[in-house]
């Protein structure tokens, strides 16, 4: 999945368009010093978005605003094995990012 435009809305909010749901925009608010979706906007025409690319594209709007290591604090040992996948397809390892490391 790929970011294909974002931009800065009222409040503190962000909005995106990422390649594979076109026709959706993301709204993302800010927790702390990371983002998160908070809502979406417009109809979703082939299939809905799982939880798990709802992650791909908090990690990847993270990435884009340079807030990803306090995003990838935060994130449940469930979500991990996402992130890590995720970061591993960038070349990129949880220590590089001076990240605590996760319960297991």
């Amino acid at each position: 999945m790929k970011l294909i435009q974002w931009s800065y809305a009222k409040r503190y909010q962000i909005k995106a368009i990422f390649d594979k749901f076109p026709d959706m925009i993301l709204i993302f608010r800010t927790v702390g010093s990371y983002y998160f979706v908070f809502t979406t906007v417009g109809t979703v025409s082939h299939s809905y978005p799982s939880r798990k690319d709802y992650v791909e594209m908090e990690l990847l709007i993270n990435e884009q605003l340079q807030t990803l290591p306090a995003y990838i604090q935060r994130k449940s040992e469930v979500e991990m094995s996402w992130v890590e996948s995720w970061l591993s397809e960038k070349g990129l390892s949880i220590t590089q990012l001076k990240v605590l490391p996760y319960k297991e």
